[in-house]
């Protein structure tokens, strides 16, 4: 390798290794030096799996709807816990309680996944909203770690996965979840800040695992340190 293609390769490495792994706006500092609240909002959930049988549409939208809240809820608490080891937030985290009873007085969770950043932002009354979409090819088994029931009869049908039988093999891990995270402006609806990422999940580990391991990545590089 001659001395030129080395220092090609090794600026390479360099700068890929520089490179952010999340977008941030530039003068996100100025932007957000007047917002005072954020709220975490529940997350929409995406199953692009094998869909369980016989299972009534609107168990579903339960089953889809509970897991919305545990990624909300564990989002909010790894957000909160910044608060108290030394690296806390700027900005006030709106109560996910107070979140979801304003959202489902005026709609579903479904449909608040469908709705603006500023039609949101208006009806919490909030600065900026935290909007999150994951994408999965599994139901979770157990959100009790959540304080979250589903009943038992329903998730033991939608965590069966047919796949081992009809394929004759064992699925055991598959890069099965894609997580989109976006600080979205609640007077514009401008993206601030945005991380992207999929990753591998193992769903015979407990839900919490899983979901708090996700949440954890995305909240190291989350804005307002202070």
């Amino acid at each position: 390798m001659s001395k030129s293609t080395l220092l090609a390769v090794c600026f390479l490495l360099f700068t890929t290794s520089c490179a952010k792994d999340y977008f941030q706006v530039k003068g996100f500092k100025k932007i957000a030096k007047t917002h005072q609240t954020i709220a975490v909002l529940p997350v929409e959930m995406i199953f692009s799996g094998i869909p369980p049988m016989n299972v009534p549409p609107e168990d579903l939208i339960k089953q889809a709807e509970a897991e919305s809240k545990a990624f909300q809820i564990s989002l909010h608490s790894q957000l909160m816990r910044r608060q108290t080891n030394g690296k806390g937030l700027k900005i006030e985290l709106q109560r996910t309680s107070i979140t979801n009873k304003k959202i489902e007085e005026a709609m579903t969770i479904e449909e608040s996944w469908e709705k603006t950043p500023e039609e949101l932002a208006e009806l919490l009354q909030v600065d900026a909203v935290l909007k999150t979409r994951v994408e999965k090819k599994r139901y979770f088994s157990d959100l009790a770690s959540y304080g979250i029931d589903v009943a038992a009869k329903l998730l033991s049908i939608l965590t069966k996965n047919p796949l081992p039988f009809l394929t004759g093999r064992e699925v055991k891990k598959t890069n099965d979840i894609y997580s989109d995270y976006r600080l979205l402006d609640g007077k514009t609806g401008n993206v601030l800040w945005s991380m992207t990422f999929e990753a591998e999940a193992d769903y015979k580990n407990p839900a919490n695992e899983t979901i708090d391991g996700l949440n954890e990545k995305a909240v190291k590089r989350f804005p307002y340190k202070k």
